[in-house]
């Protein structure tokens, strides 16, 4: 039996009790203030009530558009452990970046059986923050590292079955999260075109993790609607400008630092081929959106490219450290020194981000430690009791309408399928646009209500805040109308039945 480092050990124990820090209290996962964790609760939630997962779990049709590994895990661990779902996304990030550091420690042990570990774990530090959200994201930092050290297991011994290992990995990141795994496909795809003039089986790679997610383009390709979008909604067409994209594939000033003795002295580094053959083109695959609109008018989400870019950054800065390390015959002291600096600015960073991330902007830094219906007052507890009214008294495939940001939040909670969810957020294999309009049309047009019911099979209406708000509608608008009884009023919350 192989035994346990203690450095590895203490790397682990660190790494959780920083992350039990910002975790033991929350009272809501991050960003369940809104946002993709909402949206990715639902994708949980629907697939936990027994939903096809190839379905968009939102809408109960055709096809889902997000790689839904994480939400499979998600719904199977809520299955076994009788642990909620709301529950399981406040803790599960600490699983995560346990594992996280874990995965880092191995690939830096197997590159250098001194120091190696320890030295690449502590810099795995400096990526905690993709743990703080749950979302499927969190798992590319964990196979991604797992994945080098199989390919460079092959490059070491010539067996089969690494090659075989990272293919399945490079399927489970595909499957993870398609945006962020596509520039280490293409950069794999390359790689092994390259080298297999010399060795047929490094196309393997790329042709195992492109099988693998073969079933997900085939149900895409299949069920495309007409009018869809076919790209990521939301007003990100700035971030195609070469100035956004240079400044977000470049590296930290002290990255860069360590870039110049990654290049100059770091040769000797096992994977250095490798790595940098990789992060080139994944600079590549980055750069080419903002060409493509540029020349061509060609628009492609970009942002999520430049993700397995940076984690592969820190094995750059690992071969520059360790070519200083080895021009100072560096000693145990030294080592270890540099990993507690590593330590303690990731940790230091991750709990400050815990604080000031992109899901605070709207709501306070502490929100995610105040129970969710305290958080908007009415129309926060409002949700909660709709939700739970809806668990209680309806089928797992009843379909809702209402305002799409309230139909968000509950399809979050109950994993009922809705006619849609807010801009930014929407299917684009599916006409989004349609949907809301008809949605409009709903509460707007008395007249259209019987033909949207029938084509969505609707058999509730929420009726709330942002119903008035968007298209000034309240309970009056029904009253006198037989087709709908209110089976559920609390404050400006109702639930209609849709009858007959």
């Amino acid at each position: 039996m192989r035994r346990i480092k203690p450095e590895l050990l203490w790397l682990l124990l660190i790494s959780f009790v920083v992350n039990f820090m910002v975790v033991h209290d929350r009272r809501m996962p991050v960003g369940a203030n809104g946002g993709d964790t909402i949206i990715h609760m639902a994708m949980i939630r629907g697939i936990f009530l027994g939903r096809n997962p190839f379905l968009d779990q939102h809408y109960n049709v055709y096809p889902n558009w997000y790689p839904f590994l994480y939400h499979l895990l998600m719904a199977f661990l809520a299955k076994v452990t009788h642990v909620s779902i709301w529950t399981l996304m406040i803790w599960t990030p600490l699983i995560f970046a346990v594992l996280m550091v874990f995965a880092w420690y191995r690939l830096g042990e197997e590159i250098d059986g001194g120091y190696g570990g320890v030295l690449l774990g502590s810099f795995s530090f400096l990526i905690m923050k993709s743990q703080l959200f749950p979302n499927p994201k969190a798992l590319i930092p964990i196979f991604l590292p797992l994945l080098y050290l199989e390919v460079l297991r092959y490059q070491k011994t010539g067996k089969r079955k690494y090659l075989l290992y990272a293919g399945l990995l490079l399927g489970l990141m595909l499957w993870s999260h398609y945006g962020a795994a596509m520039p280490v496909f293409i950069g794999l795809l390359f790689y092994a075109l390259l080298k297999s003039r010399e060795d047929k089986l490094w196309i393997l790679l790329p042709t195992i993790g492109g099988l693998l997610i073969l079933p997900f383009v085939v149900n895409v390709l299949l069920h495309t609607e007409h009018g869809a979008s076919l790209m990521v909604e939301g007003d990100w067409l700035n971030s195609l400008s070469l100035h956004a994209t240079i400044r977000r594939i470049l590296p930290p000033a002290w990255g860069i630092a360590l870039l110049i003795p990654a290049v100059w002295k770091g040769k000797k580094c096992g994977p250095w081929d490798f790595i940098f053959f990789m992060l080139g083109i994944m600079g590549v695959v980055n750069v080419l959106p903002s060409i493509l609109f540029l020349f061509t008018g060609i628009k492609i989400f970009p942002s999520r490219f430049v993700i397995p870019l940076h984690y592969t950054y820190l094995l750059a800065y690992f071969c520059g450290v360790m070519s200083i390390f080895e021009e100072i015959k560096a000693g145990k002291f030294v080592v270890f020194g540099v990993s507690a600096i590593l330590l303690t600015y990731g940790s230091l960073s991750f709990v400050d981000y815990n604080f000031h991330n992109p899901s605070t902007f709207y709501a306070f830094p502490t929100y995610t430690y105040v129970d969710f219906e305290k958080l908007a007052e009415n129309y926060t507890k409002g949700l909660v009791k709709v939700s739970r009214w809806i668990n209680e008294n309806t089928n797992s495939n009843d379909y809702l309408i209402g305002h799409p940001y309230t139909l968000e939040w509950i399809a979050g909670f109950t994993g009922r399928p809705i006619v849609a969810v807010t801009f930014g957020h929407g299917n684009p294999f599916l006409n989004m646009e349609q949907r809301r309009k008809e949605i409009e049309l709903f509460f707007t047009k008395p007249s259209e209500r019987s033909k949207i019911i029938k084509k969505y099979e609707i058999k509730y209406v929420i009726l709330g805040p942002y119903v008035k708000w968007a298209y000034n509608v309240t309970i009056k608008d029904f009253e006198g109308d037989s087709n709908f009884r209110i089976i559920f009023h609390w404050w400006e919350f109702y639930i209609l039945k849709v009858e007959g």
